[in-house]
């Protein structure tokens, strides 16, 4: 019980430290977004989960340190380290004011380094382009349930939390301890109001680490589940699809207008949605806060819902 502590715990601290000094140099850097959602349209350091790198290490460290030899997670850790940097070169535009890698050179490399891991843990030769596309579609997910104080990493901390509730009393499950410890420690400065924002190094790293560890278990009925897990994230991606197709980022048009009782409301003209904006449709203008809360209750059931549906059918 100790050992399993010291995977949630000594990430947890490793990230805090760690996101204070990235957050600090990026800001140095002048690596910074404005919050759009407020007033006063701060601007914060932008692309700190590049922090979450040092966590994660720590808990492979520890693992193979305190338990065992493990190179799969030394693999894991190699793959998510190069998805956090791709990310972190899209996030550099803030200092730069010009893309440093284009779009489809990022997709190449993720593509690549997502197919190298699934080599490595795919039963047969069948399962590497599924393998690859599950850890990419995961990745890529995360990265677009994005734009408001602490949603995408509080969605990210309870999806994490639930795979590694999965993975009790298997070999990843001290990496799961560690990846919930790390976004745990980040959440507490990315929760409304925000004082950083994790940017594509943060949300890459988080979706793509929820599916490589999926992947360690070599469990296909897990990896299925998990897809259902971001079953939220491939709504708030198809909303985006159909109604702003030009503009997936949201960084051509304000996504949200504020009215002087701080609510969100949906910006006049045509209608541009995503999940978030969805909820304000239906309930009505809300602050920023109570629509993040709401879309982490739903995360939360809709994870709890086919973890029922699975044991249900004997599936897990």
């Amino acid at each position: 019980m100790i050992v399993e502590l010291s995977f949630f715990t000594i990430p947890f601290v490793v990230s805090v430290i760690a996101v204070l000094i990235v957050a600090k140099q990026n800001k140095k850097m002048k690596i910074t977004g404005k919050d759009i959602n407020k007033i006063n349209k701060k601007e914060l350091p932008e692309g700190v989960g590049l922090a979450l790198l040092a966590p994660l290490w720590t808990a492979i460290i520890m693992f193979n340190l305190l338990i065992a030899e493990n190179t799969g997670f030394v693999a894991f850790g190699l793959t998510i380290t190069v998805l956090c940097i791709v990310g972190f070169l899209d996030d550099r535009k803030q200092k730069f004011k010009v893309r440093t890698i284009s779009w489809t050179s990022r997709a190449a490399i993720v593509s690549l380094v997502c197919m190298m891991f699934a080599m490595f843990y795919a039963p047969n030769i069948f399962w590497i382009p599924p393998f690859a596309i599950f850890v990419a579609v995961l990745a890529s997910f995360e990265n677009t349930f994005a734009g408001l104080n602490g949603w995408e990493i509080g969605s990210g901390f309870i999806i994490a939390c639930f795979v590694t509730i999965l993975l009790a009393s298997s070999g990843p499950m001290p990496i799961g301890l560690g990846l919930i410890g790390a976004i745990a420690g980040f959440l507490i400065f990315n929760v409304y109001p925000a004082k950083v924002f994790p940017g594509d190094s943060g949300t890459l790293l988080i979706g793509g680490s929820i599916a490589c560890i999926i992947i360690l278990t070599q469990r296909m009925e897990l990896i299925f589940l998990t897809v259902l897990f971001f079953l939220p994230h491939a709504i708030d991606f198809l909303l985006k699809l159909l109604t702003n197709k030009d503009d997936m980022s949201q960084s051509k048009n304000m996504p949200y207008s504020i009215g002087k009782d701080y609510k969100l409301r949906i910006p006049h003209g045509k209608p541009r949605y995503d999940f978030a904006k969805m909820l304000l449709r239906i309930f009505g203008p809300m602050k920023e806060w109570l629509v993040v809360a709401i879309i982490w209750c739903i995360v939360t059931a809709n994870c709890i819902f086919w973890i029922l549906v699975f044991n249900g059918f004997g599936l897990i």
